[in-house]
């Protein structure tokens, strides 16, 4: 009897052990700080699921996990860290991760103008040549990233994806270089038409100061200064914008005018 007993116990055991294996992993979301409120383009690999997400300008982050999952944390000017969840990690509604951030310091170079020799077989031999090893597109072909409005790469241009979107659109350059056979039209006069009265066209395109320092001209007397060269048959064709210098030198001959008609 009691071995039966202790056969029943270690069955609910394993099928409790069983049980939470098979949990479905949840979205969790995360916040990645440092000395700055948050940390952009940092990739976050959850290791159980081969999953990579990569937090925005906020620092923000999603991707799927459970308890016991391994997070890896990479990136520019942070240590390498990772993080292994806990289930209080997954309870709560954002998860912050504050990272160690560095600053690269470039190593001193000391620039000596007496270093070449002139003797181009010598000098080249006293070059320092680095080897930069290809990348392996394979590698981050192996790496999925996270489906979510977080992390997910905006980049389309990513090895294996194919959209018209971002392909030579032929029917726009085969339209350009038809209208180079057909040679440039030309271009049409703009005539620039005023709609509104010459009073108030010419009060909106010069200042006050133009009326009372350059015409002297008091402030109350510039409305029938205006009426006074309205009058004219020349004067609404010259609110034509390309005659500015034309209506500036009406105005100052019409003011002459002006002045001694007050006179008389």
């Amino acid at each position: 009897m009691k071995k039966s007993n202790i056969q029943l116990i270690f069955l609910i055991f394993l099928t409790n052990f069983l049980f939470a294996q098979k949990l479905p992993r949840e979205i969790l979301k995360g916040k990645i700080v440092g000395d700055s409120d948050g940390i952009e383009n940092i990739n976050v690999k959850n290791l159980n699921t081969n999953k990579l997400a990569i937090s925005d300008k906020f620092g923000l982050f999603a991707l799927y996990a459970q308890e016991n999952d391994t997070l890896v944390f990479s990136g520019m000017n942070i240590n390498l860290s990772k993080l292994v969840l806990k289930k209080a990690d997954l309870n709560v509604k954002i998860l912050w991760v504050k990272l160690e951030t560095f600053v690269n310091t470039l190593d001193e170079v000391i620039i000596n103008p007496n270093a070449l020799t002139g003797n181009l077989a010598l000098d080249s031999k006293n070059i320092k040549i680095t080897e930069i090893k290809p990348l392996d597109f394979r590698l981050a072909l192996n790496t999925d990233f996270e489906n979510d409005k977080f992390s997910s790469p905006t980049n389309k241009l990513m090895p294996g994806y194919l959209n018209t979107k971002y392909m030579t659109d032929l029917v726009a350059v085969a339209g350009k270089i038809v209208k180079l056979f057909k040679g440039k039209s030309k271009p049409k006069k703009v005539v620039f038409i005023s709609k509104k009265n010459f009073h108030d066209a010419v009060r909106e395109r010069f200042s006050l100061s133009f009326f009372t320092q350059t015409l002297k001209l008091k402030e109350d007397e510039i409305g029938l200064f205006l009426a006074f060269c309205e009058n004219d048959s020349n004067a609404n064709p010259l609110l034509d914008i390309n005659k500015t210098f034309e209506l500036i030198d009406f105005l100052i001959q019409k003011n002459k005018k002006y002045q001694l008609s007050k006179k008389n």
